[in-house]
């Protein structure tokens, strides 16, 4: 740990407070879009069992002819549909795990990386002094392992990367495809607060009574102002 700074602790926790909000924000859209893809796999299975047809094949005019279920609603030819698909992609693509939930996670972990990479480590490195490449979190190296993976690689994370994961090895697997289900996108979610618990630790983590940062869930900052050794 390094010696107190009380100076340089205080100009971090603005710059800190911002990455908390910017981390739970992404939490909250993450919720909001799997209610969202809940919601759609109900409605659409209401209707495809109100309005589709059994697929079925005919020979019409000698000729074999696929008769396709539908989302349409015949009933109703004013419809403007944003996309066309088959129900069943629909269905597939909106369930837990589906594309469009391992869609949002992995855009979540590119922003959460780019934004922690761009802007939170620079600020942190100037305000102590050093250059951007000096701040190591391992969680947060392990974010950008897995957006590497998600950016260059189509979602996999080879073998000889995840050797390099320090806290996120148990989440994915080697040379496979990252597929996050929800509690391990809330893993991922809990070792970025750590990570940022750890910053805010740097100046006092050896301090009495300081947390151990494997220990924090969620974090939060007050501006309390400045103190006197009265606690005034």
């Amino acid at each position: 740990m390094a010696d107190f700074d009380f100076d340089k602790a205080t100009a971090e926790l603005p710059i800190l407070r911002g990455f908390i909000d910017f981390v739970n924000k992404q939490l909250s859209v993450y919720m909001d879009c799997l209610n969202g893809f809940e919601g759609n796999t109900v409605r659409i299975t209401r209707q495809v069992a109100r309005i589709t047809f059994p697929v079925r094949r005919e020979i019409r005019d000698d000729q074999e002819v696929v008769v396709w279920d539908s989302m349409e609603d015949s009933s109703r030819p004013d419809i403007i549909h944003s996309s066309i698909r088959k129900n069943s992609t629909y269905l597939a693509d909106n369930i837990e795990t589906g594309f469009n939930e391992q869609q949002i996670c992995w855009a979540i972990i590119v922003f959460m990386f780019a934004y922690w990479d761009e802007e939170v480590r620079a600020a942190i490195a100037k305000v102590r002094g050093v250059e951007p490449n000096d701040i190591k979190i391992d969680a947060l190296g392990d974010l950008r392992i897995l957006r590497n993976g998600i950016i260059h690689a189509k979602g996999i994370v080879t073998a000889s990367e995840h050797k390099k994961l320090k806290k996120m090895a148990d989440l994915i697997k080697p040379d496979e495809k990252l597929v996050l289900t929800h509690d391990q996108m809330h893993k991922v979610f809990v070792l970025v607060k750590q990570a940022i618990g750890e910053i805010f630790l740097h100046y006092t983590g050896n301090l009495p009574g300081a947390p151990s940062p494997d220990e924090i869930v969620g974090v939060a900052i007050q501006n309390a102002g400045r103190r006197d050794r009265n606690g005034s």
